[in-house]
């Protein structure tokens, strides 16, 4: 979305709403395999910009809400779709993250993590942590100011800001796609919780 406190680009998803169904049936692995890859890319070549403006190194952090997580996340042919996706920032672009932040993890969650970790270096398993719905609380805005935070979040974008939406690619991506209420969005609608 925008930044988190200490100035670093923030990447926000809210995994737990996600259309499973659609995912697999609106994304081929190879259209999805490019899609990661876009978006990595993109997210290269801004933190590449911004560190040459800075003088310095700068990277990411990403923030998944997993609360809504259920057996339609974790069955194994999401493990087979996620697997290259999850080893990418490790084998070829392993500055990217400083921090990658699960909160709202479930049990269910935390076991299907333990399933991916072989995969991931021991530097990126250094960079992720995870917090369970008790320890959640708030968690996005001691991250993150309001301005960067979807509303639901207790932030201040009603949306996903038009210039993030344009230069992810995802307004190439039609209307029904990612939002709404209707069958097919990869996310149909917004977390109430």
């Amino acid at each position: 979305h925008r930044r988190w406190r200490a100035g670093e680009p923030l990447a926000f998803a809210s995994l737990g709403f996600s259309d499973m169904e659609a995912f697999f049936s609106s994304l081929t692995q190879a259209q999805w395999s490019n899609a990661n890859l876009y978006g990595l890319e993109y997210l290269l070549l801004r933190l590449d910009q911004e560190s040459l403006a800075q003088g310095r190194l700068v990277t990411a952090v990403q923030l998944f809400d997993c609360h809504g997580i259920g057996l339609q996340h974790v069955m194994p042919r999401v493990f087979r779709r996620l697997k290259d996706a999850v080893q990418l920032p490790d084998r070829y672009y392993p500055e990217l993250f400083s921090q990658i932040v699960a909160f709202n993890i479930l049990p269910i969650a935390v076991r299907a993590y333990e399933l991916i970790r072989p995969l991931l270096s021991k530097a990126i398993q250094e960079r992720i942590r995870l917090a369970t719905p008790a320890r959640s609380e708030g968690l996005p805005l001691s991250l993150a100011p309001p301005s960067s935070l979807p509303a639901c979040y207790g932030g201040s974008l009603a949306q996903l800001p038009e210039d993030v939406a344009a230069a992810l690619g995802i307004d190439k991506l039609g209307a029904g796609c990612l939002a709404g209420a209707s069958g097919g969005a990869l996310f149909p609608g917004e977390p109430a919780h």
